[in-house]
C-alpha cells in the first residue's frame, strides 16, 4: 500500500469521524426535543484505496411510528371528550353540595313538603317561590354553560381545521425539499424529524394513513381513503358560525344547518362535506364535532325535558272522556275548551279484537304537518296532528280522513266525540281522555302554570311547535310565573271562590304528587330511555337519572382517557427505545470516535513522518 493510499484512507477516516463527532454532538443537544430521532454513523467502504465515506443514517422504526400516530389519534379524541364531559358534569354539580342540580330540585321539593302542612304561612309559602326561582335559574345556567360548550367546540373545530392546514402545507414543503437532499447529510435527517412532528400534530385530529415513495416523499390519506396530500397537499375550509344556541343544530340540508361543516378541497378540484358523509369520526376533530352535534346536544335535551316536566307536570290536567250514544253507535266525549297548542288527546280503540292507540295533538301550523309517531315518547301509538284553529267541525273532519273508517269524529258544542260503527263485536271505542295545559292560575282546576316560558313576555309552556318547537331550550328560557311571585296566595287558592281558604292544603298536595309521584313517559331523544322502552317515572326521578347519566359519561370519558395515555406511553417508550437517545451510549460513541479519529491521525503522522524522510534523501 503507498504513501497516497494511506493519506487518503486516514483522510477519509478524519472526515468520518467528524460527520460521527457532529451527529452525536447533535444527539446530545436535541436529546429532549420532542420527535427528534437519533442520528448513527454508518461507515460506507468505498474500496482498498479509497477508504470510507461518513453515511448519517437517522433511526427508525415505521411499525411503531404507525402505530403511534394511530393510537395518538385516539388519545386526542379521548383528551377532548375527557375535558367537555368533566366540564359538564361539574356543571351539574355534586349531589347534596349547594348549588348543584341536585340539591336545588331537592330544596324546591321540600318546601313543597312543608307547604302542604302550612298552607297559610306567608314565609313557607316564598321559600316556595324562592326554591322555584333558584331551580329555574339553576336550568338556565345550565344550559346557557352547555351552549357556551358547543360554542367552545365549534371554535376549537376552526382551530383545528388551521392546524390541518398549516401541517399539510408544511408537509407539502417538506416533500420538496427531502428530494433535493442525499439521506447522508445531516440536514436530511432534521427534514424528517420536523416531517414526523408535523405527521404527529396531524394525527391528533384524525386517524391518518401515510404511505412512503422511493425518493423519500410521502402521501397521507384520510382513514377513508381521501387523499390529503398527493403531492399538492388538500386544504379544509370551515364555515365558522359565530352563535350557538338550543336551535343551532346540524343539517345535512345547508340552508338547514345552523352550525359550520368541514369541506375537504382536493388538489384536484373537487370538495367533500367530510361531516355530511361521516368521514371525519377520529381525532380530536371527530370528538370535537361529536359533542356539537350529538353529545351536547343530547345534553340539552335532557336539561329541556326537565324543565318541560317541571311545567307540564304542575300545568297540565286530564280532562276524561265521558260516554255518548248517537243511534246505534256508542263511544265517547271529551271536553276540549282549555285545548292549547301542542296539547292532545289520547284514542284507544279496539278493532278485530287488536287493541289501537291514537295520540291526536294540537298544530295549527299546517306546514308542521304531518306529525311522526315519534312525537309522542308513548309506545305503539299512532301521532296525527290537527288543526284546531277553525273549530270542533273542521278538526273532526280532518280527524275522521285519518282514522279507520269505522271509527267516527263528531263535533260538539264544547269537544268532540268519538263513536264506533255501530256494529256488535266489529269494533269500540274503549277509552278517551285529553291532556289540557291551565292558562289561569285560578280555574278551578289543581293545574298550577308555575313554571313558564320567558323572562320578559312570559308565556304559557304547552309544548307547541308553532314558530319553533317550544320544548327545545326551554330549559335556558324557563322562569317563575310573575303572577305568582306577585301574590304567593295563589301557590294554595287554586280558585277564586272565596270558599277555598288560604290553609287549603288541597293544592300543595296535589303539586307534591304531581312532582314526586305521578308518572309520565320521557322523550328518548334525550338519552335516557329507548324507543322501545321509554322511561317512565316522575320528573323528580327523572332528573336524578339525568344527574346520574352525566356523572356516568364523565367517569367513562375519564377512564378512557387514562386508559389510552398508558397504550400511547408505552408505544412511545418502545419507539424511544429503539429510535430516542441515550446519553451514555453517545459517551460511548465518543470515545470510539475519539479512538478512531486518534488512530487516523497517527496515521496521518506516520505519513508525513515518511514523506519528510523521503524528502530528505
Amino acid at each position: 500500500m503507498g504513501l497516497s493510499t494511506s493519506l487518503n484512507i486516514a483522510s477519509s477516516g478524519l472526515r468520518t469521524v467528524q460527520s460521527g463527532l457532529n451527529s452525536v454532538a447533535n444527539n446530545v443537544a436535541q436529546a429532549d426535543v420532542e420527535g427528534y430521532k437519533r442520528q448513527d454513523l454508518r461507515p460506507e467502504t468505498l474500496g482498498l484505496i479509497s477508504g470510507v465515506r461518513p453515511v448519517i443514517a437517522r433511526a427508525s422504526d415505521r411499525f411503531l411510528e404507525n402505530q403511534v400516530r394511530e393510537e395518538t389519534s385516539r388519545s386526542g379524541e379521548t383528551a377532548v371528550y375527557d375535558t367537555f364531559l368533566s366540564r359538564v358534569d361539574k356543571l351539574f354539580g355534586v349531589p347534596g353540595e349547594d348549588g348543584s342540580l341536585d340539591n336545588l330540585l331537592n330544596g324546591f321539593t321540600n318546601s313543597i313538603q312543608q307547604l302542604t302542612t302550612s298552607p297559610g304561612d306567608y314565609v313557607t309559602r316564598q321559600l316556595v317561590v324562592g326554591a322555584a326561582e333558584d331551580l329555574a335559574n339553576g336550568l338556565n345556567t345550565i344550559s346557557e354553560q352547555v351552549q357556551s360548550l358547543r360554542q367552545l367546540a365549534e371554535n376549537e373545530i376552526a382551530i383545528g381545521v388551521a392546524d390541518i392546514n398549516d401541517s399539510l402545507n408544511k408537509l407539502q414543503n417538506i416533500n420538496v425539499r427531502v428530494v433535493g437532499i442525499s439521506s447522508g447529510n445531516s440536514a436530511h435527517s432534521e427534514l424528517l424529524n420536523e416531517r414526523d412532528r408535523q405527521l404527529s400534530r396531524l394525527s391528533q385530529y384524525m386517524e391518518i394513513q401515510v404511505n412512503s415513495a422511493d425518493d423519500g416523499t410521502i402521501s397521507i390519506q384520510t382513514k377513508s381513503g381521501n387523499s390529503l396530500l398527493q403531492g399538492t397537499a388538500a386544504q379544509f375550509d370551515f364555515d365558522q358560525h359565530g352563535i350557538i344556541t338550543a336551535n343551532s343544530l346540524y343539517n345535512h340540508d345547508e340552508a338547514l344547518r345552523d352550525v359550520g361543516t368541514v369541506t375537504l378541497r382536493s388538489s384536484n378540484g373537487y370538495n367533500i362535506d367530510l361531516i355530511n358523509n361521516g368521514m371525519l369520526d377520529t381525532g380530536k376533530m371527530g370528538a370535537l364535532i361529536d359533542l356539537r352535534d350529538n353529545v351536547l346536544v343530547e345534553t340539552q335535551a335532557q336539561l329541556d325535558e326537565i324543565a318541560a316536566g317541571l311545567s307540564s307536570s304542575l300545568s297540565n290536567n286530564q280532562v276524561v272522556g265521558t260516554a255518548v250514544t248517537s243511534g246505534v253507535s256508542t263511544g265517547f266525549q271529551v271536553d276540549l275548551a282549555g285545548l292549547q297548542q301542542g296539547n292532545s288527546i289520547s284514542l284507544s280503540y279496539s278493532e278485530g279484537g287488536e287493541t289501537k292507540n291514537v295520540t291526536i295533538v294540537r298544530v295549527d301550523d299546517p306546514t308542521l304537518l304531518p306529525l311522526s309517531n315519534d312525537h309522542t315518547a308513548s309506545l305503539g301509538d299512532t301521532v296525527i296532528g290537527i288543526d284546531f284553529s277553525s273549530g270542533f267541525t273542521a278538526a273532526a273532519t280532518a280527524i275522521n280522513t285519518e282514522l279507520s273508517p269505522a271509527i267516527v269524529a263528531i263535533a260538539t258544542v264544547d269537544g268532540l266525540a268519538f263513536v264506533d260503527d255501530g256494529a256488535a263485536g266489529t269494533t269500540d271505542v274503549t277509552a278517551l281522555s285529553s291532556t289540557q295545559t291551565s292558562v289561569g292560575l285560578q280555574d278551578g282546576s289543581l293545574g298550577l302554570p308555575l313554571f313558564v316560558d320567558g323572562h320578559g313576555s312570559q308565556v304559557i309552556f304547552s309544548g307547541s311547535m308553532e314558530s319553533m318547537d317550544q320544548k327545545i331550550g326551554f330549559s335556558n328560557r324557563i322562569s317563575v310565573n310573575f303572577a305568582v311571585i306577585d301574590d304567593n296566595e295563589l301557590l294554595v287558592k287554586y280558585s277564586s271562590s272565596t270558599e277555598i281558604a288560604l290553609g287549603d292544603p288541597t293544592r300543595p298536595l296535589d303539586i307534591i304528587d304531581r312532582l314526586t309521584t305521578a308518572k309520565m313517559d320521557f322523550d328518548p331523544e334525550a338519552g335516557i330511555g329507548s324507543k322501545t322502552a321509554p322511561y317512565r317515572a316522575s320528573v323528580a326521578e327523572f332528573a336524578r337519572q339525568v344527574i346520574s347519566d352525566q356523572t356516568g359519561k364523565a367517569a367513562s370519558a375519564s377512564q378512557a382517557k387514562q386508559s389510552q395515555d398508558i397504550v400511547v406511553a408505552s408505544l412511545e417508550q418502545q419507539l424511544y427505545d429503539v429510535t430516542g437517545v441515550e446519553i451514555d451510549e453517545e459517551l460511548t460513541k465518543l470515545i470510539s470516535l475519539q479512538n478512531s479519529y486518534a488512530a487516523n491521525a497517527r496515521i496521518l503522522q506516520v505519513v508525513d513522518e515518511m514523506m519528510q524522510s523521503l524528502m530528505r534523501i
